[in-house]
């Protein structure tokens, strides 16, 4: 190992205690409990078609059931989310080094995951947010070495593996499912610029993550008789589309989603806190309260507590309000998308480790680091330069296609 990357790990491991020390200092390692918190406390373990036909996915809950059964108690579950993402930064960090990436370069790229909004603020939140994050990570720095060195079959199976982890920890990561191979294609041409090549990547790359997901979504059909990941698309979505109806509009809707519709109407009017205001502050601050407090019981009423059902039918009224109000919904995408850039400039500021490494990254693809670059890794005549700029658009690209999911719904 170069004394550069010696000292770059020094400094990582360092910042890792560090954070930790943090954390530990502001009670960050204290449980802390979420309205959704208690869906993954309460996982149908008992059987496979019950599991099959829970809304949630198995990953985050058997995290919980393990950790209740091993010490009693949640306590410990904080101190696991942080380390694990701590190790997938450190994957992260030795994919870019294995790729031949300048040491110091690779550290102002990993570094400030470690400082990001979602540690800082959710390691001790009892909800699958931190641990889908570090899944994704690892994903990306195994589909790092995909690009970098072609279809290595250990890093395609290590892709397989923790992108399908990652979705079943938290389903708002399927768009990985798309950006895994499009990425791979484009990235692969870009570094290379070799047409067939690219394409031979691209399709290990999609392989390798979309037949997991055929597999288990033919799995689900076979067993529970729906096709897809998990039964919950239409909790999400109720959030959105259940501000967007008025009682008037129910008469336009399918006579099998009208008694749903009206018990909605009928509790969200019920509620005298509850605004009628579709700007993008309100909405958002609803969203938990429509979904959680009024949609789903109104659903648990009328499906007798048949969650497929529920799911079903909450996913129908959706379609067809939406469908129904196009224009207030690509009023909503609108102000989602300007909110959600806004916030992602907002929390990148806020990240004191960010605002060190954005001038350095600046800086090495101005002058050229590449050139003076005298570390002992072969470096197989790449041009960094070009590297540097897949990197910088492949963050942007992983950045509009995760936003771009999870403003839909």
């Amino acid at each position: 190992m170069q004394d550069s990357q010696f000292r770059v790990w020094y400094l990582f491991l360092t910042q890792v205690v560090a954070v930790a020390a943090f954390l530990h200092w502001f009670g960050k390692f204290e449980p802390t409990v979420q309205i959704d918190t208690a869906s993954y406390r309460d996982y149908s373990i008992g059987s496979v078609e019950g599991a099959l036909n829970d809304k949630r996915t198995f990953v985050y809950p058997l995290v919980i059931r393990g950790f209740e059964s091993a010490d009693g108690s949640e306590r410990l579950v904080p101190w696991f989310q942080y380390l694990l993402s701590a190790v997938a930064v450190g994957f992260f960090l030795a994919s870019l080094l294995r790729c031949g990436w300048n040491s110091w370069l690779a550290f102002a790229a990993a570094s400030p995951i470690l400082t990001s909004q979602i540690v800082l603020e959710y390691t001790g939140v009892l909800t699958p947010d931190l641990l889908a994050q570090t899944f994704a990570i690892v994903s990306v720095s195994f589909w790092l070495l995909v690009v970098h060195a072609g279809n290595e079959r250990w890093a395609l199976l290590g892709l397989s593996v923790f992108v399908f982890l990652t979705y079943q920890t938290k389903p708002s990561y399927l768009f990985l499912l798309a950006f895994v191979p499009i990425g791979g294609l484009i990235a692969r041409w870009w570094l290379h610029a070799r047409r067939n090549d690219a394409w031979r990547v691209a399709f290990g790359l999609m392989v390798a993550s979309i037949m997991p997901f055929l597999v288990w979504c033919s799995m689900r059909w076979f067993v529970v008789g729906h096709f897809g990941l998990v039964s919950f698309g239409g909790y999400n979505i109720i959030g959105i589309a259940g501000q967007l109806m008025d009682r008037e509009g129910t008469n336009a809707l399918s006579i099998e989603v009208q008694p749903l519709a009206s018990e909605i109407v009928k509790r969200r009017e019920s509620m005298t806190e509850w605004k009628f205001a579709l700007d993008y502050e309100t909405m958002e601050s609803q969203y938990n309260p429509m979904v959680w407090t009024i949609a789903v019981p109104a659903a648990t009423q009328i499906c007798d507590s048949d969650s497929r059902e529920m799911n079903r039918q909450m996913a129908s009224l959706s379609q067809q309000v939406l469908l129904g109000n196009p224009k207030s919904y690509v009023a909503w995408l609108w102000m989602a998308a300007k909110r959600s850039v806004r916030v992602m400039i907002e929390l990148t500021l806020r990240n004191p480790i960010a605002m060190v490494s954005i001038p350095i990254a600046i800086i090495a693809f101005a002058v050229g680091w590449q050139r003076n670059n005298h570390e002992s890794q072969p470096r197989n005549d790449r041009d960094f330069e070009r590297e540097f700029q897949m990197m910088v658009w492949t963050a942007i690209g992983y950045a509009i296609c995760k936003l771009g999911l999870f403003i839909l719904v």
